[in-house]
């Protein structure tokens, strides 16, 4: 057994203190190391360099302990007990990180507990200590007979169980007969707890409904932590990591306001990732040792289709109504159709370079690529709706996870890269091939109109100023004036808007525009409310720009371009068609 030992070192200078005690029962050399990245978060993160000091010894004396590259360490072999001792910088106040401060703590053992690679399938025991007398402690690591001594089956299950720390609300209730927990962090005024309880659990009954037993955990958490402006969560085994601005939990007696549902969609997405991702996974995430990179082009199938039911659960369970998800809808084709990236780069493809490209964003990305969460979350309405369409309503994309997660249960492995594929197939009894190169291997637009139209709903395409961002409406309304359009994202400055991203062939590109000049003047008139002054421009106006580039002041001729009709409305033209889709 490898046995872990965390306490903080210093609070104020955010360090852990961890010794890793174990016997070596030969004198064989062995190596230690830290992953460099984390399941669920496809980027290299070299979670070593936080490591500030590291030691060795066995026997109670020092031992020869030899750095050999970014992240591993050589041991010379030696029989009997050794004890590593490390501190770890901790200030990375993610999903993905480790934090330590007066306040509050968390860790994703990912970042903090070296790996012995000789002996990574043995148990490990876990012990934290030394915190603040009214800190509690929230995991769902297995507690041993010992306060505050955790045990993990190995050491990837040691590094599945993320750690809050800190004053914590708890909030339990049941699901389907199992334990759950919601554990808020942060600093936060009163709000609904009942409500935020009874709609979680709503999500959670709903979806374990969907999937055939056994259930994938025993007993649930969500770690929330409510803090200003941020936002994000990271599944595990049997919990999860959330972030969320403090102000989006509901208040008493008042509505679903779009900042709430967002909350909601966040804990159906991580939930849903017990079954799509912690289970059924890639056969390359599942073998990994999380030092190099894990290619798959089946990202899409795993973070776009979560994204597809997690929303979609929201609407099941009755927390919001079909018209609001419409609405959630209508923003995701919107965000889709406005990239031009869509043209560029495939759902496949954009799940294999999630490494360098969708996690490394840059002001080119909306140019350059497709999210695999938003196209695949579009495609998997797509691939349901065929299904749907193709076994006259007696399948739906709904079985194919149930099949997948039922091969997961009988194999216990992870998917080959076109098991995803003859599995949907298997189960449905379709022939999927060319649908599924239509959808996922090639830039071709999705034909969400005609989709859409046979589940009761019409889209309508509308040439509105970009941050309409689209929406769901009662009726259709004819056909608009086209709104000017800049061509660009941008952030208000002290004086004028600064580009953050520049869209291919829109107004500004053509003007020679690029991403970090500071506009300042439109037409001679200075920029002090720059939204108001853009909407008394129309489409083929010509326009003198003024601006800042690397410190000099600079002008150019611009011609207004109009917005594209990529702006999408959508209205339900049959009612019972739509029920039989989102709540059938």
């Amino acid at each position: 057994m490898l046995y872990y030992h965390v306490h903080p070192y210093s609070l104020t200078k955010h360090l852990w203190q961890i010794s890793l005690h174990f016997t070596q029962v030969d004198n064989k050399d062995f190596s230690l190391s830290l992953p460099n990245w984390l399941p669920g978060s496809y980027m290299i993160r070299d979670f070593a360099r936080h490591i500030v000091s590291l030691s060795a010894c066995c026997n109670g004396r020092p031992a020869s302990i030899v750095q050999t590259n970014k992240n591993t360490w050589v041991c010379a072999g030696q029989t009997g007990d050794w004890q590593i001792d490390y501190q770890v910088y901790a200030f990375d106040a993610s999903v993905r990180g480790s934090f330590l401060s007066t306040e509050r703590a968390f860790f994703d053992g990912a970042c903090l507990f070296l790996r012995h690679n000789q002996r990574s399938q043995e148990t490990c025991q876990l012990q934290i200590s030394d915190l603040p007398s009214h800190w509690d402690i929230a995991t769902t690591m297995p507690l041993t007979e010992q306060a505050q001594v955790y045990q993990a089956t190995d050491y990837r299950a040691l590094i599945d169980h993320p750690v809050e720390m800190g004053k914590l609300l708890r909030l339990p209730f049941t699901a389907d007969g199992i334990e759950h927990e919601i554990i808020i962090s942060g600093q936060f005024a009163e709000f609904d707890q009942q409500r935020l309880v009874d709609d979680v659990q709503k999500i959670c009954t709903t979806q374990i409904a969907m999937f055939a037993a056994p259930d994938p955990f025993t007993h649930y958490q969500f770690l929330l932590h409510v803090g200003k402006g941020i936002y994000g969560g990271l599944e595990h085994r049997s919990s999860t990591a959330l972030q969320a601005d403090r102000h989006d939990l509901p208040q008493a007696d008042a509505g679903n306001d779009d900042a709430y549902i967002t909350l909601l969609g966040l804990f159906s997405h991580e939930y849903f990732h017990a079954w799509n991702v912690k289970s059924i996974i890639p056969a390359v995430f599942a073998d990994s040792d999380l030092n190099t990179e894990a290619y798959t082009r089946l990202l899409w199938a795993f973070e776009g289709i979560t994204s597809y039911y997690d929303d979609l659960f929201l609407v099941r369970s009755g927390v919001i109504t079909p018209a609001q998800y419409l609405q959630l809808l209508a923003k995701t084709i919107t965000r889709v159709q406005q990239g031009s990236g869509r043209q560029i780069q495939s759902l496949a493809d954009s799940s294999l370079t999630a490494w360098t490209k969708y996690y490394k964003q840059n002001e080119n990305s909306p140019n350059a690529i497709v999210s695999y969460y938003q196209k695949g979350a579009l495609a998997a309405l797509c691939l349901d709706h065929y299904i749907r369409i193709h076994t006259q309503q007696q399948q739906s994309l709904d079985d194919v996870m149930r099949a997948l997660f039922q091969d997961w249960c009988q194999r216990g492995c992870g998917l080959a890269e076109d098991e995803w594929l003859n599995i949907a197939e298997k189960v449905t009894g379709l022939d999927l091939q060319q649908v599924y190169q239509q959808y996922i291997n090639t830039t071709n637009d999705l034909p969400l109109t005609e989709v859409l139209a046979e589940a009761g709903v019409q889209l309508q395409w509308q040439p509105l100023p970009r941050q309409h961002g689209g929406a769901y409406v009662e009726q259709q309304s004819p056909k608009i004036s086209a709104a000017a359009d800049l061509g660009g994202r941008f952030q208000a400055s002290t004086l004028g808007i600064v580009l953050q991203q520049v869209f291919s062939d829109g107004s500004a590109e053509n003007a020679g525009l690029c991403a970090g000049d500071q506009l300042i003047a439109l037409n001679n008139e200075i920029i002090a409310d720059f939204t108001t002054q853009w909407s008394r421009f129309h489409p083929d106006e010509h326009l003198n720009v003024h601006f800042i580039r690397d410190g000099l002041l600079l002008q150019t001729d611009m011609v207004i371009q109009a917005a594209r009709a990529d702006t999408a409305l959508l209205s339900i033209q049959n009612l019972q068609q739509v029920n039989n889709w989102l709540l059938g």
